[in-house]
């Protein structure tokens, strides 16, 4: 959210105790990143992706979500639902959400202080700022019900499956003592997950709702760690620390498997990921600082910049944990960040807040990239065991290995042109440099990752 035009566009009287307390708060989340720990070590790191002077562009197409008056930003997707802020510059900031199923845009009512959304399924959860504090409202668009979470004050609401989790301001009077605590929708119960004097912020919640993470660092937002819960019976959490002396992590996400974040280490913003239960941390080291990592199936997205600007500028990429792949999405001269991701029956969705004149939403729709990926991995492995002559195994791998470009791109009919290029070559080279029995296995796999991947 932008303080900036918090500071400058609110001005209805009744308002100002409200936008205050606002502008309380969103500094200090928004001063998160300050700090920088010790360097240390927490088991394995590996380099998993370098970006190359060109990475190839993610095939996909762009919509404006709301590029209206006034400032659209922070915007959260799940499958057809993006909710975001909507501030028209009159001193009311909203809630609204669009439908891509059916092009429709709504707003949530509320008291004209609203901001800090998220959407899971058909419910969107949301801050709204009041007199006595902040709490934290749950919309259900089907019914156009709220519900607001009793007994606390809450702020910045994050749900997955039947859970909100937020960060409960309810036991300090420091708004950067909060902590973490998380509400079950199907019981109207609150459980408290954190107990300290430090700064527990930023929570993210799987979209099964079975794992939550976090981050916890010092008051003054330095000395980042991130902490993860996951439910081990309705009510009951197992809280353990993901990382710890090696940087200064903030902005974790998790799909209920793996958690990603950012971390500074050498003096460099990186985004890493580790399994939410624990284990060696994977790097990916690109140039520049890189921020916002959001994680939704076997994709990662993230802003990364733009190591040729002349003034700090970001894109938007994307990385396959399947194939190690890396993507660029935007490549503008104006500024991409606070992205989301949604995997969502074979279509994947980013939206994203875009800088020009002021602030709008915009979304980037594209094809998943195919999962037979792998399977085409499996086939190279099964030629090169083959000892094959080396002219027939390359020809061969070639070929294959074709086809898995093709398919991150994603383009299909490439990948089955490449596929049956590998079929017909197996089956003139039957009895010959390969086998009967060797040719038959490699067209009958070959054949069914075709089928897998719909060849005509």
């Amino acid at each position: 959210m932008n303080i900036k035009q918090i500071e400058m566009h609110r001005t209805l009287p009744h308002s100002r105790k409200m936008i205050a307390l606002l502008i309380t708060i969103l500094l200090a989340v928004i001063n998160s990143g300050a700090g920088f720990a010790a360097a240390g070590s927490r088991g394995a790191v590996s380099v998993a992706a370098s970006q190359a002077s060109a990475v190839p562009m993610l095939p996909g197409s762009f919509q404006a979500v709301n590029n209206g008056p006034g400032d659209q930003s922070d915007p959260h997707v799940d499958c057809n639902l993006v909710s975001y802020t909507n501030d028209d510059f009159q001193g009311f900031l909203t809630i609204r959400y669009y439908d891509f199923a059916t092009s429709t845009d709504h707003v949530i009512s509320g008291n004209g202080a609203n901001l800090l959304s998220d959407v899971s399924g058909t419910r969107i959860a949301f801050t709204e700022a009041t007199l006595d504090g902040p709490q934290v409202v749950v919309f259900e668009t089907a019914t156009q019900q709220r519900t607001v979470v009793p007994g606390v004050h809450g702020f910045m609401g994050r749900l997955g499956g039947n859970l909100l989790a937020f960060q409960d301001l309810s036991y300090f009077a420091n708004a950067n003592e909060a902590e973490i605590s998380v509400y079950d929708l199907s019981t109207g119960t609150v459980t408290r997950l954190t107990n300290d004097t430090l700064f527990d912020k930023m929570v993210s919640v799987s979209p099964t709702g079975n794992a939550l993470v976090w981050e916890k660092s010092q008051t003054d937002g330095s000395g980042g760690d991130i902490y993860a819960a996951i439910q081990t019976s309705p009510g009951v959490y197992s809280v353990s620390a993901l990382t710890g002396a090696a940087g200064d992590e903030h902005n974790p996400h998790t799909n209920g498997e793996v958690v990603v974040y950012t971390s500074k280490r050498a003096s460099e913003t990186d985004i890493f990921l580790q399994p939410i239960g624990g284990g060696p941390e994977t790097q990916l080291a690109l140039p520049g600082e890189q921020r916002d990592p959001s994680i939704s199936g076997n994709l990662i997205v993230f802003e990364s910049e733009v190591p040729t600007a002349t003034w700090p500028q970001y894109d938007i990429f994307v990385y396959n944990l399947n194939t190690g792949n890396l993507f660029q999405v935007t490549n503008t001269p104006v500024n991409e960040f606070l992205s989301d991701i949604t995997v969502c029956g074979g279509v994947g969705r980013i939206v994203y807040t875009t800088s020009s004149a002021d602030l709008d939403v915009a979304a980037f729709t594209f094809e998943v990239p195919s999962s037979s990926s792998g399977q085409i991995t499996d086939l190279i492995a099964l030629v090169r065991s083959l000892n094959l002559q080396k002219g027939i195994e390359n020809s061969l791998v070639t070929k294959l290995q074709f086809v898995i470009v093709a398919l991150e791109v994603p383009d299909n009919a490439t990948a089955c042109s490449y596929l049956t290029s590998f079929i017909n070559e197996t089956q003139a080279q039957s009895g010959k440099k390969l086998t009967t029995a060797q040719a038959s296995q490699l067209i009958n796999l070959a054949t069914q990752i075709k089928g897998t991947i719909g060849c005509q």
